[in-house]
Parts: structure tokens; C-alpha cells; sequence
């Protein structure tokens, strides 16, 4: 069994219901560690886990839907590697499936990053993407022995703000504002269907994988 695990019902809705693949929701942030650690106490042991979801992109060409595979994690000063097997697989399976992705380190932060500002100086740090869950999720993952991969899709590009996050606070702004919150519509449409492409393609790589061992 495969758990993926996503944040919010915007990134969660795309995840495909395919056999073996088990959809966990986690909070934002570094809760979502917590969250993980009490679901995984109900679950039989995965043979993987995936944590899928939005970012923001860091790279200056980041398109929207563009995939982001963490080999390295940046968190909290510690720079976490990423099983090198998983990565491999999930390579191929978006390979396979022609699907836009690149490799490289993910960098945790404790808060949404909005500004373009931001975002330029944490690709400073040779990260492609920001995201908030990988770092909390990928210790629980460590310490409890399951591979894990971050499997994050660009939603905001590095020169572009994120004007609204799934926070209700948002609600007041995105009501004021009708056409940015059409365009940010959009672009949720287009990363979420990557989410359930790119997903579907691992989770078959995967299946493959064990049916391959089995044999």
C-alpha cells in the first residue's frame, strides 16, 4: 500500500482512488507531522509514502503544473536526502507518462511564501520549490522506517505573488477581488490535474515494482 498524503481539499480532490493507494489528509504546515504520526498508528505499515500537494516555484522558468520531485529536503537548517530509489521510479513513471518534472532540493518553510521577493531569495539556496509540509513529514516518514518522497506541483511561479492561500482570512480579499481569484482558479485546475496524472503514474510504477520482486 501506497499512502499519499496532501493538505488542503483543493490539492486532496485530485488524488486518484486507485487500488493500493490510500489518500491521508494532513494540516498545513508543521502540523502535519503530528497528524501523520496519530494516522499512522491506524494503518497498516505502506511500502511508501508520498507527499503531494502545491508549491511555488523558485526556478525563473517555472511553469504552472510543472512537477517538482524532492531528492534533497531543506528544512529547519538540516538538508534530509531523499530515498534515491523512489526518486529513480518516480523519474521513470513521469517519463513514461510525459509529464513536465524536474529533481532537485525542496525548501520547508514555516509560512506561506507569497511575495516574489521571497521566493527569489530562497532560490538562493538552489531549492526549485517551497513548500510546508515535506520537512515535518519526511522525519515522521524516517523515523518510522517508510520511504517517502515529495511529489509537490508548481502552482505560483517564482515572479508571480500568491495573492490567496486556503486560509479562510483570504475569503474577504478573494471576494474583492473576482478576476484574480478566476485566474488563481485556473491555476489550481491545472496544477490539481497534474497532482492525479503524476500520481497515477507513480502509483503504477510502484505496483509494477512489487509485482516485479514478487516475481
Amino acid at each position: 500500500m501506497i499512502i499519499v498524503t496532501a493538505p488542503s481539499f483543493a490539492e486532496r480532490i485530485w488524488i486518484p482512488r486507485l487500488p493500493g493507494v490510500r489518500s491521508v489528509a494532513t494540516p498545513m504546515g508543521k502540523r502535519a507531522g503530528n497528524s501523520l504520526s496519530r494516522s499512522l498508528q491506524d494503518i497498516d505499515r505502506p511500502s511508501a509514502l508520498v507527499s503531494t500537494g502545491f508549491c511555488g516555484g523558485l526556478f525563473s522558468d517555472a511553469l504552472t503544473g510543472t512537477i517538482v520531485i524532492g531528492d534533497t529536503i531543506d528544512y529547519e537548517g538540516e538538508q534530509i536526502t531523499v530515498d534515491a530509489n523512489l526518486v529513480e521510479r518516480a523519474r521513470k513513471a513521469l517519463t513514461t507518462a510525459s509529464l513536465p518534472f524536474l529533481v532537485g532540493k525542496i525548501v520547508t518553510t514555516r509560512g506561506v511564501v507569497k511575495s516574489p521577493q521571497e521566493k527569489k531569495n530562497l532560490a538562493r539556496t538552489g531549492a526549485l520549490a517551497v513548500d510546508m509540509e515535506s520537512g515535518p513529514l519526511v522525519r515522521v516518514a524516517l523515523a518510522a522506517g517508510i520511504r517517502f518522497i515529495p511529489l509537490r506541483v508548481v502552482l505560483d511561479t517564482r515572479d508571480r505573488p500568491l495573492m490567496f492561500n486556503a486560509d479562510r482570512s483570504d475569503l474577504p480579499m478573494a471576494l474583492a477581488h473576482p478576476v484574480l481569484t478566476l485566474q488563481l482558479l485556473r491555476t489550481v485546475i491545472i496544477a490539481g490535474r497534474v497532482i492525479g496524472r503524476a500520481i497515477a503514474a507513480i502509483a503504477a510504477e510502484l505496483a509494477l515494482r512489487r509485482e516485479e520482486c514478487v516475481a
